[in-house]
């Protein structure tokens, strides 16, 4: 059995989770914080990763570069064991390690803090920005802040605390010392607590034999989705390299199932902008640096947002198994409500996106209660291929309209062959009638989502024509 090393605030810390009075195995970084450590600073209020109060930054090291990589999560999204071979740094962190001075001093100075009990999420997530270059522009501090929910504010004060550190003499980040991490090795990692395990293979061929030591355990990478939400046994498969591989050729786009979204961002983005500010709306950052492509698809989830973009560019699934790899068409991957086409011992391995044609044009939209972190009511993603103003080839699809996400079929019949307008739109969207029968729910009635997937139809239309008028 293995003891989780780590690093807090520039101290190492060593756990035994046999030993008596240790967290659990289940036990959230938030959690071990502010009862095991007394570091209060991190808070906790919603435990969904849907407010920022329990930001923290976790620091590892690259695997290709060697180089010290830091990103914000949510605290109560992440299990103690995620932490092996890290550094954790909370508000509380030494200036050494931690260099938020300068971010205080203008939040102090813009008057940007009132109870305070959301300031330290902010405080970090206004330091990660900066920390990483990212530019100083509204809408891009916006989004390195939607993760992160004010209840006094009315967030200008913040955003001109966060503004103001581009002419800040003395940026944060800059005096900082470089962080220590334990040596992890290259094995399967195994934390065991009372009848539960903690498995963490580092290849492919210790996943198959954990997976059949462990049939039971429950498989995950980012722990966004339900798996925070049982005491379970897990195999945790983020630190399988085959995993994590990302290859880009002249014709496809291959990203390994357990790369989380920021990564997805930074490597569809070149080929496909039109994913950026769709794959923006998924979620914070905090929970885009943790959630992954393949979790997000191996749910089955009928309103999945990424599975809309996968479906419209006739992506592949790549799985692997005991027996071998196998291809699955993304059409042919959900194939029920929460059901996917993964054979016992199965994962997917990667998720193969085909390069786009000349005369294509793409398109993304999710509909929800709430811009960002929120699940989708409907979600959108289409691509057509034009012959002058002719449809030559189209697909519609669409999450939140049946049991699985789907595509528009008797829409994309009637669109194919015929010239792109709006009027060919409007007749079209009629059609989707005959495609989709959705249920009424929380996020919205039956009503609701056609007259909102009819419109996305209408706006893919607008969206064209913008961009090429």
């Amino acid at each position: 059995m293995d003891i989780l090393r780590f690093y807090l605030n520039g101290n190492l810390r060593e756990i035994e989770f046999s030993a008596k009075d240790s967290p659990s195995l289940s036990c959230s970084v938030l959690h071990y914080l502010r009862t095991y450590e007394k570091l209060t600073g991190t808070k906790e209020v919603c435990g969904r990763g849907d407010c920022g109060a329990c930001t923290v930054i976790v620091a590892c090291k690259d695997a290709v570069s060697g180089r010290e990589k830091r990103v914000s999560v949510d605290s109560c999204l992440m299990r103690l064991p995620q932490l092996h071979g890290k550094h954790l740094l909370t508000i509380e962190a030494p200036d050494q390690y931690l260099d938020i001075g300068p971010v205080k001093e203008a939040f102090l100075r813009e008057r940007a803090s009132q109870c305070g009990f959301c300031s330290p999420g902010m405080v970090l997530s206004t330091y990660i920005h900066v920390k990483n270059q990212l530019p100083f522009k509204r809408e891009d501090i916006q989004r390195s802040l939607s993760g992160n929910l004010c209840r006094c504010t009315g967030y200008q004060a913040i955003m001109d605390a966060a503004l103001s550190l581009e002419k800040c003499p003395e940026a944060p980040g800059q005096n900082e010392l470089p962080l220590s991490f334990p040596e992890t090795g290259n094995k399967l990692l195994l934390f065991e607590q009372d009848e539960l395990v903690y498995v963490v293979p580092s290849s492919l061929q210790e996943f198959y034999r954990a997976r059949k030591t462990w049939p039971a355990a429950r498989i995950a990478a980012g722990f966004t989705g339900s798996c925070m939400d049982y005491k379970s046994s897990v195999i945790d498969i983020s630190r399988i390299p085959e995993l994590t591989e990302v290859n880009v050729t002249d014709s496809h786009i291959t990203i390994g199932a357990a790369c989380n979204f920021e990564t997805m961002k930074q490597v569809m983005g070149p080929a496909f902008p039109y994913m950026m500010p769709y794959l923006d709306e998924f979620a914070s950052l905090q929970v885009r640096n943790q959630a992954t492509l393949g979790g997000n698809i191996a749910d089955g989830s009928p309103v999945g947002d990424t599975m809309p973009l996968c479906l419209s560019h006739d992506s592949v699934c790549i799985v692997t198994g005991p027996r071998g790899t196998r291809r699955i068409e993304a059409r042919l991957f959900t194939t029920g409500y929460r059901q996917v086409a993964l054979r016992p011992g199965e994962l997917i391995q990667a998720v193969e996106f085909p390069r786009p044609d000349t005369d294509t044009f793409y398109f993304a939209h999710k509909q929800a209660r709430r811009r960002n972190m929120d699940i989708s009511s409907v979600s959108f993603a289409a691509r057509i291929n034009l012959r002058g103003k002719t449809c030559r080839d189209i697909r519609l699809a669409y999450g939140g309209m049946a049991a699985v996400p789907a595509r528009a079929l008797n829409a994309e019949r009637f669109l194919k062959g015929k010239v792109f307008s709006l009027n060919n739109c409007r007749k079209a969207s009629a059609l989707l009638e005959k495609d989709f029968s959705p249920l009424s729910d929380i996020r919205g009635s039956a009503t609701y989502r056609m007259d909102v997937a009819k419109n996305m139809l209408l706006l893919l239309f607008e969206s064209y024509k913008g961009n090429h008028d």
